[in-house]
């Protein structure tokens, strides 16, 4: 097997072990007040660890020039195609801002909570 396989293969381990650990009841019945920040921190340390990759690899670096362009086109689609999509798909699920339900803002409200 090569380098690449194991790591996905690993990759893949890692996802089905969260979603397993997740799953539990015992997880999910309790905030996990800390599960945000450490997201945001393993997020922002792909995304520096991805930047090192690339700032190594002498072949990207000089055809920057070259893929500058086509890669903010492709950037600024993506982006504009993911809005879109979670536009259509709140709307067509009638979600609010939150990603909850009429019944369930509702329910919220009827238990006293402030939430609009």
């Amino acid at each position: 097997m090569q380098y690449m396989d194991l790591s996905l293969l690993l990759y893949i381990g890692m996802l089905a072990l969260g979603v397993f650990v997740g799953s539990r009841k015992a997880v999910r019945s309790r905030p996990c007040r800390w599960l945000g920040p450490l997201q945001s921190v393993a997020l922002i340390a792909l995304i520096a660890a991805l930047g090192v990759e690339i700032g190594a690899d002498d072949q990207v670096i000089a055809s920057l020039g070259e893929i500058g362009l086509s890669a903010l086109a492709i950037t600024l689609f993506a982006l504009a195609g993911s809005l879109l999509a979670v536009t259509l798909v709140r709307r067509l699920l009638k979600l609010d801002a939150q990603g909850r339900t009429r019944a369930q803002r509702e329910a919220g409200q009827a238990e006293g909570r402030d939430e609009p």
